[in-house]
C-alpha cells in the first residue's frame, strides 16, 4: 500500500541524502542515522521536490528534509508523494504574423 505524506504520519526514516535549507539557497548532502532507535519519525505534512519534511523527535527533535521514497511507515507502507501534472498553454507567439513597422 502506498501512503501520501500527510501530517502525522509515522514514519521510518533510512536516508542517504538530506536536503538542507539555508539562506543561500538548498543543498543536497549524504547523510545516514546509524542507530535503529533514531529512525522513527513524524511527517510535518510538507514535501517539496521529492523531499519530506520528518520531526525526528529520537534523533535530536528537529526538523529534518528527506527524500519521500525512502521512508516507510510503521505499518512498512511506502510514502509516496503525489505527482501534479502542470500543463503550459499554447504558444501563441507563433501564429501572430510579424508587426511591421511604415517605412517613411
Amino acid at each position: 500500500m502506498e501512503v501520501r505524506p500527510t501530517q502525522g504520519v509515522k514514519v521510518i526514516c533510512n536516508p542517504t541524502r538530506e536536503a538542507i535549507f539555508g539562506e543561500d539557497g538548498v543543498e543536497v548532502k549524504k547523510t545516514s542515522i546509524q542507530s535503529l532507535t533514531n529512525r522513527p519519525g513524524v511527517l510535518t505534512g510538507r514535501t517539496l521536490a521529492g523531499f519530506t519534511e520528518v520531526e525526528m523527535g529520537a534523533l535530536d527533535g528537529k526538523k529534518h528534509w528527506y527524500p519521500t521514497d525512502q521512508m516507510l511507515t510503521e505499518k512498512g507502507d511506502k510514502v509516496v508523494e503525489e505527482e501534479i501534472v502542470i500543463e503550459e498553454p499554447a504558444d501563441d507567439a507563433d501564429d501572430k504574423a510579424p508587426i511591421e513597422e511604415d517605412a517613411e
